[in-house]
């Protein structure tokens, strides 16, 4: 049985695969970037080209202690049978009639 060879992470990951890598949020990822870049240590080494953003992937793997797996596993199959999308509640009531107000008991002010 042949297997064919897992490809070699990259040298530079975008921030986003490094967010992947570390599975956390994008917005987060950014931040810590940013601090990086402002800074020059933190959570999440970064480098700048131009206007882009990458994370060394030997200074992410020295940060994990050991190298990252590639390509970027997802999240996990789960066993759950996905629930059907439900309509939005505010398309379901423009459609409905609007209803005219009871009346309610109301003592006059004034007599």
């Amino acid at each position: 049985m042949h297997h064919e060879p897992l490809p070699a992470p990259p040298d530079f990951l975008t921030v986003e695969e490094a967010a992947a890598v570390l599975r956390i949020g994008r917005t987060v990822a950014y931040r810590l970037a940013r601090q990086y870049l402002a800074a020059g240590d933190g959570d999440l080494p970064c480098e700048r080209f131009g206007k882009l953003m990458r994370v060394p992937r030997v200074l992410l793997e020295l940060k994990l202690g050991g190298p990252i797996t590639w390509p970027i596993p997802t999240a996990a199959p789960t066993n759950e049978t996905p629930r059907p999308l439900r309509p939005p509640v505010l398309a379901e009531r423009a459609t409905t009639a609007r209803r005219t107000p009871r009346p309610q008991n109301v003592l006059p002010l004034f007599e």
